[in-house]
């Protein structure tokens, strides 16, 4: 006997209807779609490249780069698709091809120009390594290496990772280290800021008490023992990081102020480290001690000249 079929439910019919549906407008979307990519692929061409600085201004500071050179290393064509490329991998390569720009980044701008944003490094800190020194940018990025210390730079004192191995371009982080939390677990109620952190504190308050262009050394190895030298004579101890920007306002004024502080002539260690029990911070100055002046030994043409005059003086007697 045949096979009777199956009715078809009112029920299935609607989901077999709403099935094509679904799948008509899917077509359509991605239809849609396909269009939109060629044609931003065909209407979105390279035509110009920018160079700016980070405000927008031009012509822009490039440093020791020229434009054309900053421009070139980018590998883009004009003609080529403006979405044919990562913004994201652009700056990576930049920043990496070009040490002496502190910060670079690569944006597009509608209808077809690529936008170049530099801000280039200067040579500012130099910090030793178990290879020698590394010169550092602003923000710790390094920008060469030397044998020996260079000069003029504010010399760094700080601990490098134990797998630090520079290379031009890359970020110095150093080592957070405070002796006296040795020990403790990390807990939140142990935290503490980072050694980077410190050092942008630091710098932050030095520049805006007008100590920047006078200190000569600054260390980080040890966060709860901070310390700075400023012209090569004043060791500034500043110790742990709490009240830092206080710190720093007491050192200016007693390094600064005429009136209130130190002659210009003075050497020795100035301590703002101390806080009180009622939480006042107060400075001490230890003039640093002359060196003993050495006795004067007698020459061989004194001795001569007392011996002479000691034989004429017996044969006088003689006489």
């Amino acid at each position: 006997m045949p096979r009777r079929q199956r009715r078809v439910t009112q029920a299935e019919l609607i989901r077999q209807r709403n099935r094509r549906r679904a799948l008509g407008v899917l077509g359509v979307l991605l239809v849609l779609a396909l269009g939109t990519i060629i044609s931003i692929n065909l209407l979105f061409k390279v035509t110009s490249f920018r160079v700016e600085t980070f405000d927008r201004t031009t012509p822009a500071d490039t440093g020791i780069y020229t434009e054309d050179e900053i421009i070139a290393a980018l590998g883009i064509e004009q003609g080529t698709s403006l979405f044919g490329f990562s913004t994201t991998e652009k700056t990576i390569q930049l920043q990496s091809q070009f040490p002496y720009l502190d910060n670079v980044q690569v944006d597009i701008q509608l209808p077809g120009t690529v936008v170049i944003k530099v801000r280039p490094a200067t040579e500012r800190f130099t910090s030793m390594y178990s290879g020698g020194w590394v010169i550092l940018s602003d923000s710790l990025k390094i920008l060469r290496t030397d044998i020996s210390q260079p000069a003029g730079l504010t010399v760094l004192s700080c601990t490098m990772q134990p797998d630090f191995s520079p290379e031009p371009g890359q970020i110095v982080v150093p080592v957070s280290y405070n002796s006296l939390l040795e020990g403790e677990s990390a807990t939140m109620e142990a935290a503490q800021p980072s050694a980077t952190q410190v050092l942008t504190e630091m710098l932050g308050a030095m520049d805006e008490e007008g100590l920047t262009d006078g200190v000569t050394a600054l260390d980080i190895t040890d966060l709860s023992n901070l310390s700075f030298r400023y012209q090569d004579r004043i060791q500034v101890l500043l110790g742990n990081s709490n009240r830092l920007d206080y710190k720093i306002r007491l050192a200016s004024v007693a390094i600064l102020d005429p009136d209130k502080g130190l002659s210009a002539s003075d050497k020795g260690t100035l301590d703002v480290s101390y806080q009180q029990t009622d939480g006042e911070i107060k400075g001490y100055f230890a003039p640093e001690e002359p060196d003993p002046t050495p006795t004067p030994e007698p020459t061989d043409e004194g001795d001569a000249a007392e011996s002479s005059d000691g034989d004429t003086a017996s044969s006088s007697e003689g006489e």
